[in-house]
């Protein structure tokens, strides 16, 4: 680039400083709103996974062994035995009342039922609608009944004279040899916090960027930020855009710094691949918000479409339900989405210790977006800037 070119685009970075400096909604929509989300978002995640989720009891049983079932059920770390209902419709009651996740329901003659050698069940009614509460009652209930049985048919056996080893043996013949490649502590800010964040930040990028260079048509000054990028749209978007780069590539080093340092997201490859990745997220984004309002040239619609376009991304980036299960409609709009692609590197590096490599891809991926989006909207901007007819329009 010559001097003048230089020259050019340090001028209109010059002249967008002065425009964030002296507009309070900057602060907020740059500063204010993302640190606030993370915060929040810190704040839910912070304890890892939740716990003591309320559930109601239904004891029909009132011996020993149903008291001692719901003592192990309140022993889990998923559950908590919030109270005790006198039948099914007070427990139905709480839980439409939202008091509650499921009912366990402890049958009549539990006690009896087992002493006599029978298969007495433990009923489980939870709300699935709630599809983590869900998941995570059915696993520590699972667990709690399952050691409860053990220990009874263990106690039963030695009874007998069967040795501790041999009955144990006899209670579980073939076991499951379990091997949790990532994340063996089942903790969801590792994957959900480590998502969230960027699916905020992204929000943030496009709206900017797009107001950015809106507010110019709308308050008709393009002409003047052309003019002071001695006439090249190139000049004229890349100094706008410096200042929000350096900004929100900022912010994002920071979340980096959330992430792993505060929120403790194990880091087991390579930070500098996150960190260029998350260069390469910001710049996508900006070159996303340009080609939007590029082609809108109103600052209201091309609002509204960065909405639809960054407000639904988190369910099609494939961390909460699997890409592989969406249909072809979903999958095209995820792999249309910079944050796809970044999560991909995100998790790829950080939470399964990928080489370098084997994340490369998404690294390309990002980088066009930042070449070719500029290469169809740059051209544009500078059409639409230049014409009186879009300056003003609400």
């Amino acid at each position: 680039m010559n001097t003048a070119a230089r020259g050019g685009v340090w001028r209109v970075a010059r002249r967008e400083v002065s425009r964030i400096a002296g507009d309070w909604y900057y602060a907020v929509l740059m500063l204010l709103l993302p640190l606030a989300g993370f915060a929040l978002l810190c704040a839910i995640f912070a304890s890892g996974a939740p716990r003591d989720l309320p559930v109601v009891a239904v004891d029909g049983d009132h011996s020993a062994l149903s008291r001692q079932l719901f003592r192990m059920v309140d022993a889990t770390p998923g559950m908590r035995v919030a109270c005790e209902a006198p039948d099914m419709a007070a427990a139905r009651a709480l839980v439409l009342q939202n008091k509650a996740y499921a009912v366990i329901v402890a049958p009549e003659a539990l006690e009896r039922d087992v002493r006599r050698g029978e298969a007495p069940r433990v009923v489980a009614y939870y709300n699935a609608q709630y599809l983590l509460p869900a998941s995570l009652i059915r696993k520590d209930l699972r667990a709690a009944v399952g050691t409860l049985s053990a220990g009874l048919e263990l106690r039963v056996r030695e009874s007998r004279g069967e040795p501790a080893r041999a009955a144990g043996a006899h209670i579980e013949p073939i076991r499951v040899d379990y091997h949790t490649l990532f994340n063996p502590q089942l903790n969801y800010s590792y994957y959900l916090a480590a998502a969230l964040l960027p699916a905020i930040l992204q929000i943030f990028i496009v709206v900017a960027g797009v107001h950015a260079v809106g507010i110019e048509l709308k308050e008709g000054t393009a002409g003047a930020w052309m003019e002071s990028a001695g006439g090249s749209a190139g000049r004229a978007v890349a100094g706008k855009l410096l200042p929000y780069a350096a900004h929100f590539t900022a912010l994002g080093l920071f979340m980096l710094v959330v992430l792993f340092r505060f929120m403790a997201v194990p880091m087991r490859g390579h930070l500098q691949v996150i960190a260029a990745a998350t260069v390469l997220f910001v710049l996508a984004y900006l070159a996303v918000a340009v080609l939007i309002i590029a082609w809108t040239a109103n600052l209201r619609f091309a609002t509204s479409v960065a909405a639809f376009y960054t407000t639904p991304a988190f369910a099609f980036v494939g961390i909460t339900f699997p890409t592989f299960g969406m249909p072809a409609v979903g999958r095209a709009w995820g792999a249309m989405l910079p944050l796809t692609h970044f999560l991909s590197v995100v998790v790829g590096e950080a939470i399964r210790g990928a080489e370098p490599a084997a994340v490369m891809p998404q690294l390309g991926v990002l980088l066009a977006f930042v070449i070719v989006a500029p290469l169809v909207s740059v051209w544009r901007v500078g059409e639409i800037a230049r014409d009186p007819r879009y300056w003003g329009r609400q």
